[in-house]
């Protein structure tokens, strides 16, 4: 079901299609990338299926543990959304386990202008799934 509504995006694309097919972009002026990783050449501590219903294998990745503190990868819808009350939502899996540097994952929405809001965070997922 929520592959299929408008806005949702499983990353099953060829290499950084996934920019224009879900509508994202990469930040310019951020520190490294997130890129497209597939469960089936996935590290030894990485996520060895999808989370995405049927056939599913590919999703966005950021390794962490390469990176310095302070370091970040940042991308962001390519179209601006109207505001809402309590109908906007914003649905994801992540996996965060098993590495020495998880960083912390953030989601934002940017005010009319221009103020980042933080609406979430997470520093860690204690568990070895999505």
């Amino acid at each position: 079901y929520y592959t299929s509504i408008p806005g949702s995006c499983n990353f099953e694309t060829q290499d950084q299609e996934w920019t224009t097919v879900c509508g994202l972009t990469q930040d310019t002026t951020d520190d490294f990338d997130w890129n497209i990783r597939n469960s089936a050449v996935t590290e030894q501590t990485n996520p060895h299926a999808d989370h995405t219903p049927g056939k599913g294998q590919s999703f966005l990745y950021v390794n962490s543990s390469t990176q310095k503190e302070g370091d970040r990868a940042r991308i962001t819808t390519t179209k601006f959304f109207p505001a809402s009350l309590g109908v906007c939502r914003v649905r994801f899996w992540f996996w965060m386990f098993a590495s020495r540097q998880t960083g912390v994952l953030k989601v934002y929405t940017v005010e009319e202008h221009g103020t980042d809001i933080l609406m979430w965070s997470s520093s860690r997922n204690e568990e070895n799934k999505w």
